[in-house]
């Protein structure tokens, strides 16, 4: 994982490229970068508090009913807490779009994405956490555990499907693959930054998610999760062993259709019964309350080192100014 300067590296990783990705979102092609640059002081009272617990929906779709992090997962990330806010990650999405869109052209692609929108975007609830795993029973008899390309902002009401129908090898490899154009954009973004405790963001993140799945009361739910699994005859210990066992939440074109081969039907009927089984016990929402208390902690227990992030933000912002200037 890198842990340089650049707003994308707090978001490496498989969910962390889908965090850039998802900053791509569609919508207007325009938006005016001459906004406040400023971060705000941070205080450890402001650190994303909007995590009320809602009634005890234990229905299949129980989790929409829970609030998402800016990039729509269940949990911030430490970049989500500490960096910019909605409004510049507007200016700086705009900034990395001008530059991929550039990037790529110069590779002989055109890029999928829409223009970023002008405005923030509301977290997409996806029906899946990239750390539990699956929690819509309708997006799992859909596609099981697999990624759709509408989870990267292509294939929109904006016709990147059509011009591309399948997300080639080459195309993600031109993209985010070594020196590809999602680097080159982070690199430029990054240009003047002097720190932003990346390296301790991401220790918080993964000690913050560490410390969760080993917590009693995390424990005790995978207890009940396996319970309810095994009811079916299924024996895996955690969810992320299940979605994995069919390479799932990766890049692909081939999702898998009920009654399509033993496999696909197999992958469909584990995923269902997964997402069941996760809201049977309530466990998106008992996820959340747990990380978010932990992560939380871990973030006031370092405020004073994570601060650097609000300077961080003042350069992001006027790299991307400069980006849109030359390329938007």
């Amino acid at each position: 994982m890198r842990t340089d300067g650049s707003p994308g590296a707090a978001r490496r990783g498989m969910a962390l490229t889908l965090g850039l990705i998802a900053l791509l979102a569609s919508g207007c092609s325009s938006v005016d970068p001459g906004g406040d640059s400023s971060g705000p002081v941070v205080e450890a009272t402001d650190l994303y508090t909007d995590q009320t617990p809602g009634p005890d929906d234990r229905s299949e779709e129980g989790w929409e009913s829970l609030t998402l992090s800016p990039l729509g997962w269940l949990v911030p990330y430490v970049y989500e807490m500490l960096g910019p806010t909605p409004e510049q990650e507007v200016v700086i999405a705009q900034g990395s779009y001008a530059l991929l869109r550039h990037c790529m052209a110069e590779r002989g692609f055109k890029l999928f994405d829409a223009p970023p929108a002008a405005v923030p975007v509301v977290p997409r609830a996806r029906g899946y956490d990239v750390r539990i795993g699956i929690m819509s029973g309708e997006r799992a008899r859909q596609t099981g555990y697999q990624l759709r390309k509408d989870d990267f902002g292509t294939g929109g009401d904006t016709g990147g499907a059509g011009l591309y129908p399948e997300w080639t090898r080459e195309y993600e490899e031109a993209l985010k693959g070594d020196g590809g154009c999602v680097f080159v954009s982070d690199d430029a973004l990054a240009e003047g930054v002097v720190s932003t405790a990346g390296r301790l963001a991401s220790e918080i993140d993964e000690s913050s998610l560490a410390e969760a799945w080993a917590s009693p009361a995390v424990e005790s739910a995978l207890v009940q999760w396996r319970s309810c699994m095994a009811e079916e005859g299924y024996a895996f210990t955690d969810p992320q062993e299940a979605y994995r066992s069919f390479r799932g939440f990766a890049v692909t074109t081939e999702f898998p259709e009920a009654g399509d081969s033993t496999a696909a039907s197999t992958e469909i009927e584990t995923a269902v019964r997964d997402a069941f089984c996760k809201a049977e016990i309530g466990f998106p929402r008992l996820w959340q309350q747990q990380l978010m208390e932990i992560r939380q902690a871990m973030v006031q227990e370092n405020l004073p080192a994570l601060q650097v992030y609000v300077a961080a933000t003042a350069q992001w912002v006027a790299n991307a100014q400069a980006l849109i200037a030359r390329y938007g």
